[in-house]
Parts: structure tokens; sequence; C-alpha cells
């Protein structure tokens, strides 16, 4: 309809459209539609963000966890390795021998040499 006739009818107090002119039910919805979309789209968005951030949050949490456990079992391993160094040692392993199981080193006049 152009705005000549709509001005020319509103003067006259006709102000009528035919059904052609009237916009559809689809179109009037479409608008809606679309930001309802576009709406549900930013909130998934968000909580996705949200959730990603939490997740980061836990997981870096968890790292620091257990770069601490890797320390301090670092610290038990050396410690673990001294001891046995210290119980290893051969001064160690003779005094036992010799007190435990009375064993000694064979004197000269003892020692036999076999040869083929």
């Amino acid at each position: 309809m152009s705005l000549k006739r709509f001005f020319s009818k509103s003067d006259e107090g006709e102000v009528e459209q035919s059904p052609s002119e009237y916009l559809s039910r689809t179109a009037l919805y479409r608008p809606l539609v679309i930001l309802l979309l576009l709406t549900m789209a930013i909130l998934v968005s968000a909580l996705t963000v949200i959730k990603t951030a939490y997740d980061y949050r836990r997981l870096f949490n968890d790292h620091q966890v257990l770069v601490h456990q890797w320390d301090e079992l670092q610290i038990e391993w050396g410690q673990l390795l001294l001891e046995q160094s210290t119980w290893g040692g051969h001064g160690r392993i003779e005094n036992e021998a010799e007190h435990r199981l009375q064993m000694r080193v064979p004197k000269i006049e003892e020692t036999e040499i076999i040869r083929r």
C-alpha cells in the first residue's frame, strides 16, 4: 500500500487493509525465534566456558598435588638410596659376617690352590 493511498484513505476515515497486506504469522514469529535461538546459544556458550574454567582449576589443583607427591617421593627415594648404601657397605657386611655367622678370612695355611 503506498503512502499516498494510505493518507488519502485516512483523511476519509476509512483505513482498511486487504488481507494480503497483513504480516503472516511466520513473519511475525521469525525474529522471536531467531532471538530465542541466539539467547540459547549464548547461554550454552557461557555454561561451556564456566565448565571449562572449573575443569581447568580442578585439574590444575590435581597437578599441584601430584607435583607435591612427586617431590616427597623423590626425597624418600634419596633417603632409601642412602640407607641402602649404608647397609650394603663392605665394612658392615664383613662385621655382620664375623659376628652373626662366625665367618672369618682364612689364614694362609688354610688356603688351598687348585690347579687343573
